[in-house]
């Protein structure tokens, strides 16, 4: 049987249709790296997912190392499914050529995102601490504070100290929040609920000691302590929020059955963790990075992480540079050894003009040369692309008002198009801080292109709830639930906007007779059912029934409207998942007849549901989910947040609002006062918040090397 090289497979690959697989004398040093820690300094469009996938192929199908014993996390599902469907195309075309590859079994590899390695691991070994969990996901983390901690409780529950720790936070809060803090009132409960998931998760994720902090007394002794009946709350209605799910694999790994995992052994069959590999390793918070370290204890610490400082964009969620500006001290200080680095600097993917650009830019600042800043010895990108042309890559249009501006931007792009320089209006996007089509963002911009009669795509300018289908759900769900409009104790603003989605509803449903025919069923249903009975269907079944008929198996067709559906399903789902206080039993989808008349649901129930759901969709501005897998359409131009934009490429880049003032944002300022009380040997780096936030924004507009062209406005 022949065996595989590394040479081998490479010649192979280098025939597979549709790639052209060819790597560098960089690339080819990580795919050959023998063992200790690796720290891979991987700049825009270096051909770093590439990379791992054939370092994985080698560890696989050269070295024959147990899948089981191989951890490779991404920081999003999109890039897990991209890296694992490489590896699965490259693996069945190598087995077609080498019969020893063939029984290598890759669903048996630890690949996935953080989370869900965490989720499936715990069940897997039947951490007792972890069994019967459900694990919530944002929303139904913020619904269940909402409604099981005392600081997002009612007003009248509200103390002094609770008073004293929303003043000492109100950074943290939005705007108008802030106002009703700073003259001395108590902010709605969503806003409290919000920043004390923001409080809890940060506790998390940064490690903090919250004896410590209790010890500290003041505000931080009240946050423990919301904090700790907050985990109590967790325990007692078998919940686990994203961060805790860390915190309990963590914990995991420092017990018996972990050690096992981590290290190898025969009770259980396990192989041991061999090989760690992360990507995207520079928005790696603290608990995280510690888990990478632990899983890599076993020698010789085989501990590889990818990323660039320079593209760090989420420390909105938590994540922190310098886990990855500080990887050489870490390694020093966990493992007693220096890890190797390789730099991939040569970028594949832009105009020279543009990575030439990037390289001045980032130099340009002062801060950004100071110690900490980056990573020690970076070295500027190459320009390595098989684009030709002398074109100017990089401009900055400049005009006196933002409308003129506007007017440039507009008719620039129906130049490009006319004069066959993009081949559609979507090979053209706006980026921008926030994609609403306000005065203060992208309301000028939307206006100029309308006007030239150019379509733009901007699923997150209009709000959620004026989509119609997500009108014509709930309006068919209020006909289900509340067919005699009851609205008990509920506002008139709420009710004005639930009539809204009711005449929507009747105006449509000529339309469509299989829904109208089970939304009468459904309703009469409930009609039948005597007092003080619980019914059979599920709130969520009932949801689900309705979007299971026309338009809605039409619409779901439609990418963008299939999208909001499912946002819509799942905003449900939190809410029909949330244990009721007192009864861990029974959630706030369970559905149950009036005590005191006949097929009308629970008038209490009612009451929630419109004060709770439908206010958090309304008060609240439930925007279009940022997914992953939405393409732009064809024929308009995109508006997009960077976030959004994140693993797309476009011919022409345009960037808006750079002259926006640069301020520290709440992470920066949270990330200052959390500091002391870090127990974690992977320390938050004390750099002044002002510094950290400019850092921020210049490595933002940094990121913008996407594909051939960047223009930047300003006026």
């Amino acid at each position: 049987m022949t065996t595989l090289s590394v040479q081998k497979m490479l010649k192979a690959l280098e025939s597979l249709q549709g790639r052209n697989i060819k790597v560098s004398k960089a690339q080819m040093e990580i795919i050959n790296h023998d063992k200790g820690p690796l720290w891979i300094i991987a700049g825009p469009g270096s051909g770093k997912t590439e990379t791992l996938v054939l370092r994985c192929l080698k560890l696989l199908l050269v070295d024959y190392v147990d899948p089981r014993a191989i951890f490779v996390t991404t920081f999003t599902e999109k890039a897990s499914k991209n890296l694992q469907d490489r590896l699965i195309l490259y693996k069945e075309y190598l087995a077609k050529k080498f019969a020893a590859v063939r029984d290598v079994d890759l669903t048996q590899l630890r690949v996935g995102t953080l989370h869900s390695l965490c989720n499936d691991i715990l069940l897997e070994y039947r951490f007792q601490k972890y069994y019967n969990r459900r694990p919530m996901d944002d929303m139904e983390q913020l619904l269940f504070i909402y409604f099981h901690s005392e600081i997002a409780g009612p007003k009248n529950r509200i103390t002094i100290q609770h008073r004293k720790l929303f003043k000492h936070f109100y950074y943290m809060f939005d705007s108008k929040s802030q106002k009703i803090i700073k003259s001395d009132n108590i902010p709605n409960r969503w806003a409290r609920a919000r920043v004390a998931q923001s409080l809890f998760n940060r506790i998390i994720e940064f490690r903090l000691d919250v004896n410590l902090m209790k010890t500290k007394g003041g505000v931080w002794s009240t946050l423990a302590q919301e904090f700790e009946k907050y985990e109590k709350a967790l325990d007692n209605y078998f919940r686990v929020d994203f961060a805790h799910m860390q915190s309990k694999f963590l914990e995991f790994l420092n017990t018996p059955l972990g050690e096992s995992f981590v290290k190898g052994g025969a009770k259980h069959n396990d192989p041991g963790i061999m090989h760690v590999l992360v990507d995207e390793y520079q928005d790696t918070n603290p608990i995280q990075a510690e888990i990478y370290f632990k899983l890599a204890q076993r020698k010789p610490h085989n501990l590889v992480v990818v990323g660039d400082d320079d593209q760090a964009l989420y420390r909105f969620r938590g994540g922190t540079v310098e886990s990855m500006i500080l990887f050489d001290q870490m390694c020093k200080k966990y493992f007693n050894v220096s890890p190797r680095k390789i730099s991939l600097i040569e970028n594949y993917r832009s105009h020279p003009k543009i990575v030439a650009w990037c390289n001045s830019y980032i130099n340009s600042f002062e801060i950004m040369r100071k110690r900490g800043a980056r990573v020690t010895g970076k070295k500027p990108l190459i320009a390595k692309s098989t684009i030709k042309g002398n074109w100017t890559a990089v401009t900055l249009l400049v005009s006196d008002s933002e409308k003129s501006l506007a007017t440039t931007f507009a008719k620039l792009i129906k130049y490009f198009y006319h004069k066959r320089i993009v081949k559609d209006y979507s090979d053209c996007v706006l980026l921008v801080h926030s994609t609403r089509e306000t005065k203060r963002w992208t309301k000028a911009y939307a206006d100029a292109l309308r006007e030239i009669g150019i379509p733009i795509y901007n699923p997150r300018a209009r709000k959620f709830l004026e989509h119609e289908e997500v009108k014509l759900a709930l309006g068919a769900l209020l006909s289900v639930i509340d067919e005699q409009k009851e609205y008990p104790q509920t506002p008139k603003w709420i009710i004005e906007k639930c009539e809204e989605w009711r005449n929507f509803y009747f105006n449509q449903v000529s339309k469509y007779k299989e829904l109208k025919k089970y939304v009468m069923k459904a309703s009469q249903y409930i009609h039948k059912t005597k007092r003080g009975k619980f019914l059979d269907p599920h709130l969520q079944d009932i949801f689900y029934h309705i979007i299971n008929h026309e338009p809605f198996i039409t619409w779901c067709q439609d990418s963008e409207k299939a999208l909001r559906i499912g946002h819509i399903t799942s905003l449900l789902e939190a809410y029909t998942s949330t244990p009721v206080p007192g009864n861990s039993a029974i959630d706030f989808g369970t559905l149950r007849i009036d005590a005191n008349k006949d097929g009308q649901i629970n008038l209490n129930w009612l009451f929630r549901f419109y004060n709770t759901f439908v206010t958090l969709l309304i008060q609240e501005g439930i925007c279009d989910p940022e997914e992953d897998e939405i393409i732009c359409p064809k024929g308009r131009v995109p508006f997009m947040t960077v976030h959004q934009a994140k693993g797309l490429e476009f011919p022409i880049v345009f960037v808006a609002k750079i002259n926006e003032k640069t301020e520290p944002s709440s992470e920066h300022i949270i990330e200052d006062e959390m500091r002391p009380f870090c127990k974690t040997f992977i320390q938050l780096q004390n750099i002044p918040v002002d510094v950290r936030a400019k850092g921020d924004k210049i490595r933002s507009i940094m990121w913008h090397i996407l594909e051939r062209n960047m223009v930047y406005f300003s006026y």
